[in-house]
């Protein structure tokens, strides 16, 4: 029964992921929208930061333009693999 628990709520944390990222993208390109009709565009340019972790097998790949959210993802990273570490020795 615990198995099948953690099943369901891994594929509730997807769909609600998928939601999450579907929203996001709605509103980011109604907001563009408006900006781009108001010309607001043009006026207000601003550089924008990014820093994202790609899990290739056990192998983290760190990418991003900003040393600040760079040092965010390595400590998300650390942490993902302390969690990924402290499950796999809880099932085995």
């Amino acid at each position: 029964m615990d198995r099948l628990l953690i099943i369901y709520v891994g594929i509730f944390l997807i769909v609600i992921g998928f939601f999450l990222l579907s929203l996001g993208v709605i509103t980011y390109g109604t907001q563009n929208k408006e900006k781009i009709e108001n010309n607001i565009d043009k006026e207000n340019e601003s550089e924008v930061s990014f820093s994202g972790i790609i899990m290739i097998g056990p192998i983290p790949i760190l990418i991003g333009n900003s040393p600040t959210l760079v040092i965010f993802s390595v400590l998300m990273l650390i942490l993902m693999i302390l969690w990924i570490y402290l499950f796999y020795m809880r099932v085995h």
